[in-house]
């Protein structure tokens, strides 16, 4: 299996999952509902609709060029945009988890992800990323990897 398809399939998952995530109840993985119940259905759309653009497009991509060598362009595209969602991750999770975060992003995190398993010791009251978004964290660090092996000319 090529570079390229590991990539591709990983990619659309990662859409998959990013968009899906806070609408669904898996309990202990993810609480939909507790997300919603934070932040409201109505704005929860909205956010998923915003946050879908990206990773739709970069989805979109894969599967247009699926079986076809890809301009550089869409690869400098792909780059881009599992670089940003590494660094988002980073800033999400782990800046609060490491250095805190002030009191109402505590409390947030605190409702959201209430009863989810946790595999990180706990910093204080800091924030810590439960084990589905670490599972989240892997696959971003992972479909980076690899579209920078397919942009430096592996396919």
């Amino acid at each position: 299996m090529s570079v390229q398809t590991v990539f591709a399939s990983l990619l659309l998952l990662q859409f998959v999952v990013v968009v899906s995530h806070d609408w669904i109840d898996i309990p202990g993985w993810t609480h939909g509902s507790q997300v919603q119940a934070v932040i409201g259905r109505r704005k929860l759309w909205l956010a998923t609709l915003i946050n879908a653009v990206f990773p739709g497009a970069a989805a979109g991509l894969a599967i247009y060029w699926w079986s076809r060598p890809r301009p550089l362009l869409v690869v400098d595209y792909w780059v881009v945009y599992c670089a940003i969602t590494v660094l988002s991750a980073i800033a999400m999770w782990y800046v609060p988890y490491f250095f805190g975060a002030d009191d109402q992003h505590k409390r947030l995190y605190a409702q959201m992800y209430e009863g989810t398993r946790q595999v990180l010791p706990p910093r204080g009251n800091n924030p810590r990323p439960n084990l589905l978004h670490l599972c989240f964290h892997v696959l971003f660090v992972v479909n980076l990897f690899l579209v920078v092996l397919l942009r430096f000319g592996h396919s």
